[in-house]
């Protein structure tokens, strides 16, 4: 019972500080803003999350995994590993061009190494469980590729209006960028996936995105948390 009550109050408190970031910038969400929205004190709130950087982690991965599992299971055909990468970028760079919470995850995420490392860490297990390593130039072409490119990518798109950037854009330099130097495709593969990938994100519906992202921190059905 003890844990299923500390699981639903994590929820809460995830839940309470995605919301604040709907609002403000995290430098402006204080732990005692947390605390407040959340009906606990400040002390018990630090018992969960010591530190703001902890709840990012913890927000950016739960992201992560709703976007990742909710392509998982999409009805999508993904004929190339590639196609399924530019899909995935592209999804959460227009999430972030359209939602200011997105956005300030982002921000907030890639200016912490440990936030960066999690994404890293999360994408790359979810690469093992699918099975698709190989297809992506193998494991030490990966982890190399991945954590050259997702850095820059998140950069970019923080200066994404200075630079007059879309979120397509973005997501085509870094599938350049990853098949071309660790991967060794060739242009014609490169291009063939940024043409395939556009096309499913062309007729893509990203509000079922944004509809599992707003549930993303509801209580289990399964029991578990309630």
């Amino acid at each position: 019972m003890a844990r299923q009550k500390n699981m639903k109050r994590r929820r809460t408190i995830l839940r309470n500080t995605f919301d604040l970031l709907q609002e403000d910038r995290m430098q402006r969400v204080s732990l005692q803003k947390i605390a407040d929205k959340s009906g606990i004190s400040k002390s018990l709130l630090q018992s969960y999350y010591p530190h703001k950087s902890k709840l990012i982690i913890e927000i950016v991965t739960t992201y992560m995994s709703t976007v990742l599992n909710a392509l998982s299971y999409d009805e999508i055909n993904f004929n190339n590993e590639f196609v399924r990468m530019k899909v995935f970028t592209y999804i959460i760079m227009q999430l972030g061009a359209e939602d200011e919470a997105t956005a300030r995850v982002l921000e907030s995420s890639i200016k912490d190494q440990a936030s960066t490392a999690k994404w890293l860490e999360r994408l790359q297990n979810w690469l093992e469980q699918e099975e698709v390593v190989d297809k992506l130039g193998g494991s030490k072409a990966m982890e190399l590729g991945l954590t050259f490119v997702i850095p820059g990518t998140v950069t970019l798109f923080l200066k994404r209006e200075e630079l007059n950037l879309d979120p397509e854009q973005i997501t085509d330099m870094m599938i350049k960028s990853y098949m071309a130097t660790f991967a060794g495709a060739s242009q014609s593969e490169i291009k063939h996936v940024l043409s395939e990938g556009h096309e499913i994100i062309k007729n893509f519906d990203i509000s079922k995105i944004f509809n599992l992202l707003n549930h993303m921190f509801d209580e289990k059905e399964d029991g578990k948390d309630k």
